[in-house]
């Protein structure tokens, strides 16, 4: 079951802060670093970690950090499949505060322009699974994502994973319509589901994205565990007691654990608790990567899913 990660890859600029500044106010910063993420880049890392097939599918440009990015996809394996010749990636500012909690300003480079030509060398019936992100589902990018699946006939015999994040309420409607006809598994945290769809409760939410898409939808609580409904009955599965170091990448790496865990059998609710343990560990990190070494040394926390 090899899966297609469509959308990102970026480098995020972290900043280590109190909190956030006022308007005209200086703040220092204790600590700083620099590091490819990209929802979708996060997602391909946590799919290799469980050694899911997979393929990503992300544009890299011409610049510094397009060399950045090309750098840090060779070394974790990757070949690009999409070179962008005309303009540079963009970047993140990460701005982490004290709590955990973390801010982003995105400069927005290639990821954010698709073009319709560069899916001329993904064949679709190589992947079962196909994974969509939210940024790059707004304005044309949008359009021409969701026009490579309009046009491929065997779409409807593969499973999508939709995870659009704050992008949910900037997504033109009919690029989301079109989107949301697919049928995909759709996965958001509680601010977002709660900001789409105007409820006052997770859990009339839950039932409102339900009767859109028409198939699983999970919603991220933090800690608070994790809401899905399946159309029948919706599932609280408990968090992982952790301890937070930023929350950069972890609804990226929730949902590749939720896509790993389908793809090798797992029930809808044993999935969730790979899930909501793969979380809990990378904010306990910092980053939003976690390389296949410190994986390991966090083996007893996936061992016994895949026993």
């Amino acid at each position: 079951m090899k899966t297609l990660v469509i959308g990102a890859a970026i480098v995020d600029l972290m900043m280590h802060i109190d909190r956030l500044p006022k308007s005209g106010e200086d703040i220092p910063c204790h600590d700083t670093r620099t590091v490819v993420g990209g929802c979708a880049y996060n997602v391909a890392n946590m799919l290799q970690n469980l050694h899911i097939p997979h393929d990503l599918c992300v544009p890299v440009g011409t610049g510094h950090f397009g060399d950045i990015i090309r750098a840090g996809m060779l070394k974790s394996g990757y070949t690009p499949l999409i070179e962008d010749s005309t303009q540079d990636n963009g970047y993140c500012l990460s701005l982490i505060e004290q709590t955990g909690e973390r801010t982003f300003i995105t400069v927005q480079g290639s990821e954010g322009h698709f073009k319709s030509e560069w899916f001329d060398q993904i064949d679709i019936n190589n992947y079962y699974n196909i994974y969509i992100a939210g940024y790059q589902s707004c304005g044309e990018s949008g359009q021409v994502i969701s026009h490579w699946f309009a046009q491929n006939p065997t779409i409807s015999n593969k499973r999508i994973f939709f995870a659009p994040g704050p992008m949910i309420t900037h997504i033109k409607p009919d690029i989301l319509e079109r989107l949301l006809s697919l049928q995909p598994i759709l996965h958001l945290n509680e601010v977002e589901a709660l900001d789409f769809t105007k409820c006052t409760n997770t859990e009339s939410a839950i039932k409102t994205i339900y009767n859109k898409n028409k198939n699983l939808v999970f919603i991220t609580l933090g800690k608070r565990g994790t809401l899905y409904y399946d159309g029948n009955e919706i599932h609280t599965i408990d968090a992982m007691p952790t301890t937070v170091v930023d929350t950069v990448g972890a609804g990226d790496s929730h949902i590749a654990a939720i896509i790993a865990g389908i793809s090798n059998g797992l029930s809808i609710s044993q999935s969730v608790h790979l899930a909501n343990k793969v979380a809990a560990s990378i904010v306990s990190i910092s980053g939003p990567v976690m390389d296949y070494e410190a994986f390991q040394k966090n083996l007893d926390i996936w061992n016994y899913e895949y026993n």
